[in-house]
């Protein structure tokens, strides 16, 4: 523990260092400023697992891809040193626009990608989602059934069915952004807040329509699993999505702007206490790598 401790310790202190003698930029240290409808990017990083230790690749997944291929989006000093793989992605969000249930791709997996969604999800991958240089939290429920963030680790890819031990993917999310207005009077917001919901729903189209995950109209179709002009709840999910070869998973999702007081300045002061629930010192290391 002590090792890694000072591990962070050179670590913060050479970002300080390359800050103040101006060698090098780093982002996320000046705030951003967004007009309403203006693109906000999700990035996606390697996927992680405590049970590997082993990153992997975002899209060696049978995950919905940029219209152009996958780039890399890698902006710091602290992914380089790290080994992360910061990508961009097929996700579109923009400043204060809500979204229902947008249709992302569908990809109808083969064996082997099932095979190999299915070992993943077995040994606990997460998603690293990133906006605005904030790493996502995970919204979860309590043993009591109420929602939990976790700020720490990212959200996971699926869960295995404790009575059947079968395999089932979140193939939607709810992408929840806080944002703040510092001046009232001035066309100004920024990100202060990130989090993802992560659910799994078995698709299915209003009236049958079955969908090749290729024609355009598909997209255009309406989902009978989807509430109209409303954001997704747990308690509307009839069934969840398996993973298995020739399944057809739809991803899709939702995404919410919640207005909030909290300033720019103070946006890491969640992630350093998980909300409270745990002691700063647990978690400041992780957050080294975002600066």
């Amino acid at each position: 523990m002590k090792s890694v401790s000072s591990a962070a310790s050179a670590l913060v202190l050479i970002l300080l260092q390359a800050s103040i003698s101006n060698a090098f930029y780093i982002p996320g240290v000046q705030p951003e400023n967004f007009k309403r409808s203006d693109e906000v990017p999700v990035k996606v990083n390697a996927m992680t697992s405590i049970h590997t230790q082993i990153p992997k690749d975002y899209y060696r997944l049978p995950f919905c891809q940029p219209s152009n291929g996958p780039k890399m989006a890698s902006e710091n000093l602290g992914e380089f040193l790290t080994g992360n793989k910061i990508q961009n992605s097929p996700y579109t969000l923009n400043m204060l626009t809500e979204a229902y249930c947008v249709k992302l791709c569908q990809v109808t997996l083969s064996k082997i990608e099932a095979a190999k969604l299915k070992l993943h999800i077995k040994y606990g991958y997460h998603n690293n989602w990133i906006i605005d240089n904030l790493p996502s939290a995970a919204v979860g429920l309590t043993a009591d059934g109420k929602k939990q963030k976790h700020y720490a680790g990212g959200f996971p890819l699926g869960f295995i069915a404790s009575d059947t031990h079968e395999a089932y993917i979140y193939n939607h999310v709810n992408i929840i952004i806080d944002y703040h207005q510092p001046d009232p009077a001035v066309e100004g917001y920024r990100v202060v807040g990130f989090s993802v919901e992560p659910m799994s729903i078995h698709h299915e189209f209003q009236g049958g329509y079955d969908w090749d995950g290729e024609e355009k109209e598909g997209y255009t179709k309406m989902l009978s699993t989807c509430p109209n002009n409303a954001h997704m709840e747990r308690g509307m999910i009839r069934s969840n999505q398996i993973v298995q070869g020739d399944e057809k998973v739809l991803y899709t999702y939702d995404v919410t702007w919640q207005h909030s007081e909290v300033p720019w300045a103070s946006r890491w002061d969640v992630y350093l206490s998980e909300d409270h629930l745990v002691p700063a010192q647990v978690h400041w290391y992780s957050i080294t790598n975002s600066i």
